[in-house]
This record gives C-alpha cells, structure tokens and sequence, in this order.
C-alpha cells in the first residue's frame, strides 16, 4: 500500500472525527507515490526555525521562515527522489548501517556522544536527523556510484593540463604555493582544548600521509577558513609568512607534507605545491600528486554529472508543491 493510499484510507476512516477538529497536519508535496507533510517539513527544520524566532527582527521573520521551508522541501524532495531511485536499483541501506557509521564517527574522532549531541545541536541537528542524513548519503553515494561514478574517465590530457594550471607552471608570482589543515583550540573544558586540537590534527595528517587527497581531507574536517578551498591560501613570499610557518617549511620540497605546526590558535600542517623565483619554477612531480588531481578532477565532474542527473530525475518525476 502506498504512503499515498494509506493517508486517504486513513482520512477515510476517521472522517466522522475530523469533520469537527482542528486540521493541524496537511500534505505539502507529492512526490510521485510518496508524500511530504507540513508536520515532516517542520521537524526536519525545527532547530533552524527555531533560530529564526530567536534572531531575527520580527518584520522579517516570515519572509524568513517562508525562504527556511523552501529550502528544506527542496532538500527532502530531492533525498526522496534519490532514495525512490535507489530503491528501484535494488539499493538499500539498514537504520542498523546509519547507526554503526554514527558510532564509527564518534570512534575515529574519539568524542564523547553527549559533546558530539552538543556541537549537532549548534548546527541545528538532532542525533536523528543526523542519522537520517548519514542513511541518506550513502544510499546517495551507492546510487551515484552506480549511475554515475563508474563512468567518469579522467583523461591524460585532463591531468596534464590540470597540473600546468595548478601546480604553479603559469604562476607569475613568484612564492610558494601552499596548501594548509590545521584544528581550532580553546580553552578550559571546551571540546576544542588544546590538547584535543593537537589530537585530531595528528589524525588529519596520518590521514594524509597514508594516501587520502589532502584538497578532500581540507575541504571536509580543516577547521581553518581555507577548508571551503581545499587548504589552498595561495602564493606567499616567504616574507610574507609567520615565523612558525616559516620554520614549518624549512627544507620540504614542492609535494611534500610538513609536521604538525603549533600556532596561537591551535594546530596545523602544510603541503607545498609549487614554488617559484625569477624564472625557475620548482613542481611536485606529476606522478606524486596525479591521485589528488584524480580525485579533484572526478569530483568536480561528479558534482556536474549529479546536477544534471538530478534535474533530469525530476523531469521525469511527478512533483507537485501545495507549501
């Protein structure tokens, strides 16, 4: 029976009673057989709701509050469909999965669960939802793996011309070209002690230097402002740097990873890319850094790809919005 159908047949049997309540529920989309209601939509944005009533001017907050469920139906629309498509791929993943990679994350980042619940709830997340939302990645990451990542070729010519771009052959800067991590520390019994910054930037840097893409590592767990970057603050002269920077870098060639630098506010490690003066230029050797502009290379086309994928998922797709 579909979600559908077992909402009508539902209304049916109560109709007597309803007739004479107050309607407190109401569908806010059909997404071919399955529905999203107002009372889904609200949970899935009470905590950012809520941050709205708090914050903003009240001549604003409608407009506010209206812009929040938009974005939020979007989201689950899109989830519902990929979870619709997954399901018909013959893709499933368990609450048992979601909640083991729940607690392999608490594991690997070595927090305890009610500072974890903590920092979720300053993002405007509930364990629930964060759940919901590791279920749903990889359900995604499976479904695309399928559809889309197994036919994403990187090219030669891709790499090379990636390499001469990037890795500093058509700089005319002269400086070294740097790439950074690096974790936040506060102070007293915060989670982001010192100590507990140096710990998990030892494991970002381990995570490195066993082969994971420094850009991906970064983007995903640096806490500096870099991260939304890849890590990459661009050329500097040595001039230029902080003296722990300088002595960081002293002696490491263009591809090579620096150790854990201590700054005033926390712990970070660097990757040079490239460096230049005058008319020499100094490269990391195309075959040392070919895995990360791989990666970069297939992530940027996967992003692409799922767009357009998406775009023509819903043309194909029944939606109809009653928000």
């Amino acid at each position: 029976m579909t979600k559908l159908f077992q909402l009508f047949f539902c209304l049916f049997l109560l109709a007597p009673t309803i007739v004479s309540a107050e309607i407190i529920d109401r569908v806010v989309a059909v997404v071919n057989e399955d529905l999203i209601t107002l009372s889904e939509l609200n949970n899935e944005g009470e905590l950012h709701m809520e941050k709205i009533r708090e914050q903003v001017p009240i001549e604003q907050r409608a407009e506010a509050m209206a812009q929040l469920r938009q974005q939020i139906l979007t989201s689950m629309i899109d989830r519902l469909l990929i979870e619709q498509r997954a399901e018909k791929r013959g893709i499933q993943v368990s609450n048992e999965e979601a909640e083991m990679q729940y607690f392999q994350i608490l594991e690997q980042n070595n927090v305890e669960e009610k500072d974890f619940v903590e920092k979720l709830r300053q993002a405007g997340l509930t364990p629930e939802m964060y759940k919901r939302n590791l279920k749903s990645q990889i359900t995604r990451q499976r479904l695309l793996n399928r559809e889309i990542n197994s036919k994403i070729v990187i090219s030669n010519t891709q790499i090379e011309l990636y390499y001469l771009q990037e890795y500093g052959q058509e700089s005319s800067e002269d400086g070294l070209h740097i790439l950074q991590i690096g974790c936040l520390a506060g102070s007293g019994e915060d989670l982001n002690s010192k100590p507990d910054a140096q710990r998990r930037v030892k494991q970002l840097r381990g995570m490195v230097m066993a082969g994971e893409n420094f850009q991906d590592i970064a983007k995903n767990y640096s806490e500096l402002p870099s991260a939304s970057d890849g890590g990459d603050i661009g050329v500097f002269k040595e001039k230029e740097l902080s003296r722990e920077m300088i002595e960081g870098i002293a002696g490491l060639h263009p591809g090579e990873i620096s150790n854990i630098i201590e700054t005033r506010s926390g712990y970070q490690f660097l990757k040079i890319l490239s460096s230049k003066s005058g008319n020499t230029i100094t490269q990391a050797p195309l075959e040392l850094v070919r895995d990360d502009i791989i990666a970069l290379l297939r992530e940027k086309e996967l992003k692409e790809k799922f767009d357009q994928w998406v775009i023509q998922l819903r043309e194909h797709s029944y939606i109809k919005e009653q928000l």
